[in-house]
């Protein structure tokens, strides 16, 4: 069986960003970054928060491996000395940011160095992220759909609702002002006119028909001023004319018969 070639990456290392803890010692943001060489897309980054103390001890162990590897070539690196009096002077922070960065990139050209399980162990439980990852947020595919369903809206608020089955659909006061001949336009009086009416337009219908019955069976007056005095007059005459016939009549009677 081919064995499977193993991936190579660039490897870079900064420290930056020192910050005072809540527990009142200075901590840095110490990132690695990884670059495959065959895929200069995949990139990595690893990120944690790292004391003075944990980068002293860190550069003791890296420096012992470098030691047994019996390279005379070239110098590990020093670090400064820890200090309790002036630690937290910039200038102290800044000596000790700049020793700290030196260390690790110096690791980056000897396998031994940046494959060592002291250095794995000090990235351990950091921040992993891909900062040239292609993948967009829409690509997580369509948002699920709201837990409460939201009502079906009409077109337009004047027109009216659907009937559902076995169930009439409410009357809009647009209705209502053209059942009693009001404007259309006017939706509030027409809802105030039923209102004060305290009944349908089908009720308001019986009510004109029993009241033109009525007005068969018994006429009602004329409210004209001359018209009332000439049916006066007629009726007088009438009584007169009735009075002139009954007079022969009464002649005629004897009344000591």
């Amino acid at each position: 069986m081919s064995r499977k070639p193993k991936e190579e990456y660039y490897r870079f290392f900064t420290v930056t960003d020192p910050r005072t803890h809540e527990k009142g010692y200075t901590e840095y943001k110490v990132t690695a970054r990884f670059v495959s060489k065959r895929h200069p897309e995949d990139v990595k980054e690893v990120v944690v928060w790292r004391r003075f103390s944990e980068l002293k001890k860190l550069h003791g162990e890296l420096a012992y491996t470098h030691r047994n590897l019996f390279r005379r070539q070239e110098e590990f690196p020093p670090f400064p000395r820890a200090q309790v009096f002036g630690r937290f002077d910039e200038a102290v922070i800044e000596e000790r940011r700049k020793a700290a960065e030196a260390m690790l990139l110096f690791s980056t050209t000897i396998p031994a160095l940046y494959n060592s399980p002291q250095l794995k162990d000090f990235f351990r439980g950091g921040e992993v992220t891909r900062p040239l990852d292609p993948t967009p947020l829409a690509s997580a595919g369509a948002l699920p759909p709201p837990l409460i369903p939201l009502q079906k809206r009409r077109a337009s608020d004047c027109e009216p609702a659907e009937e559902e089955e076995g169930r009439e659909a409410p009357t809009l006061p647009q209705d209502l002002g053209t059942n009693l001949g009001l404007e259309v336009g006017e939706p509030e009086v027409a809802a105030e006119a039923y209102s004060e009416m305290g009944g349908s337009p089908r009720e308001e219908e019986r009510e004109e028909l029993s009241d033109t019955e009525l007005d068969d069976r018994v006429p009602s007056p004329d409210p004209s001023p001359a018209r009332n005095h000439q049916s006066k007059k007629v009726h007088l005459h009438c009584l007169i004319m009735t009075w002139l016939s009954l007079i022969p009549a009464i002649n005629k009677i004897d009344p000591f018969q």
